[in-house]
C-alpha cells in the first residue's frame, strides 16, 4: 500500500532538551496536518486532551497515575515537555490536525533495558577499570537489530493509522531520535513519499553514539567492530558519565562542557576515515 502524502521524519538527538526546544519553535510555525510523536501509544489520550487545552500539570499527572513509564517521569519529561507545551492547545487553533503517539512499549522497555546494562557496564568501567569486551558488543549489536525491528513495526503502524484516518494527500511530521533512519529505509520500501530532516546541526555525537553507528557500519558490510574500538569508545563513554553527566545539573549542560572540552578532539577526528560517525 502507498501512502500518500507527504511524510517528513524529524530526528532530535537523544536525551538532549535544546533540540526539543528547537523542534518546539518549528512545530508552532511550521505548516502540517498530521504528527506522530516518538511516544507510547498508550499515551495518546492524553496527549489529544493536550493538544485541546488541557493543564500540561494535569497532562503529567495523569502520565505519572498511569504508571505507564518504566523510566523516572522527570528524565522523560525532561527532554519531551517543550514538545508537549508547542502542542497544547494546538488543536483548538488547527481543530482538524491528527496526532498519532507511535512508539510500541517492547520498543520502549528495550530500550530502557538496554540502558540499564549500559549503565552498569559504565559502572564497572568507572571502579575497576575493566572493559567486558563481550557484554558490550552483544548489547551494542542487540541494539542494533533491535532498532531496526522495531522500526519496521512502527513505520508499518505510521502508515496503517494514516490510511485509517482517511489522510490521504496530508503532510506528516514524524518525531523521532537516531532511529529514524530505520524508518526512512521501512518507509521507502513500503513506498511512501518521504525526507529526513535533522533538527540539532551541527551535532557531535557522544562516544556511545559513535560506538552504535561505527558497529552499525560494519554490520552493514558484513564485518565486526575491532575488540580495541570497543574498549577505546567505552572508556570515553565511561568517562563522558562521570566527568560530566554525574556532575552536571542536567543532561543539556553536560553535554555543552563535554563538547567545550572535547571539541578539538572531536575535530581533528573528522579528518579520518571515520569521520562520518562522529559529526551530522
Amino acid at each position: 500500500m502507498r501512502a500518500q502524502g507527504k511524510f517528513e521524519i524529524w530526528v532530535l538527538p537523544n536525551n538532549l532538551r535544546a533540540a526539543s526546544e528547537r523542534a518546539a519553535g518549528i512545530l508552532r510555525e511550521y505548516d502540517f496536518k498530521v504528527l506522530y510523536l516518538n511516544v507510547q501509544r498508550e499515551l495518546n489520550d492524553l496527549v489529544e486532551e493536550l493538544a485541546l487545552g488541557a493543564p500540561y500539570e494535569q497532562f503529567i499527572n495523569e502520565v505519572r497515575r498511569l504508571g505507564i513509564l518504566r523510566e523516572s517521569i522527570s528524565s522523560w519529561e525532561y527532554q519531551l515537555k517543550p514538545i508537549f507545551l508547542a502542542l497544547r492547545g494546538l488543536k483548538i487553533r488547527k481543530p482538524s490536525m491528527r496526532i498519532f503517539c507511535y512508539r510500541s512499549s517492547d520498543s520502549e522497555n528495550s530500550a530502557i533495558k538496554r540502558a540499564e546494562k549500559i549503565a552498569l557496564l559504565i559502572l564497572r568501567i568507572n571502579s575497576i577499570g575493566e572493559v567486558d569486551v563481550r557484554e558490550w558488543r552483544k548489547i551494542i549489536y542487540g541494539a542494533i537489530s533491535e532498532g531496526a525491528a522495531f522500526a519496521d513495526e512502527e513505520a508499518d503502524y505510521i502508515v496503517r493509522a494514516f490510511f485509517r484516518e482517511g489522510l490521504k494527500g496530508e503532510k506528516a511530521i514524524i518525531i523521532s531520535d537516531f532511529s529514524g533512519r530505520y524508518l526512512l529505509r521501512r518507509l521507502r520500501e513500503i513506498g511512501v513519499d518521504v525526507s529526513i530532516r535533522y533538527i540539532f546541526l551541527p551535532y557531535y555525537f557522544t562516544p556511545l553514539e559513535v560506538l552504535m553507528r561505527e558497529a552499525a557500519l560494519m554490520l552493514s558490510r558484513g564485518l565486526d567492530l575491532s575488540d580495541e574500538k570497543i574498549i577505546s569508545l567505552a572508556k570515553l563513554h565511561a568517562e563522558f558519565i562521570r566527568d560530566y553527566v554525574l556532575t552536571s545539573y542536567n543532561y543539556d549542560e553536560a553535554y555543552l562542557r563535554w563538547l567545550k572540552d572535547k571539541v578539538g578532539i572531536v575535530r581533528a577526528a573528522l579528518n579520518s576515515t571515520a569521520s562520518s560517525s562522529h559529526i551530522f
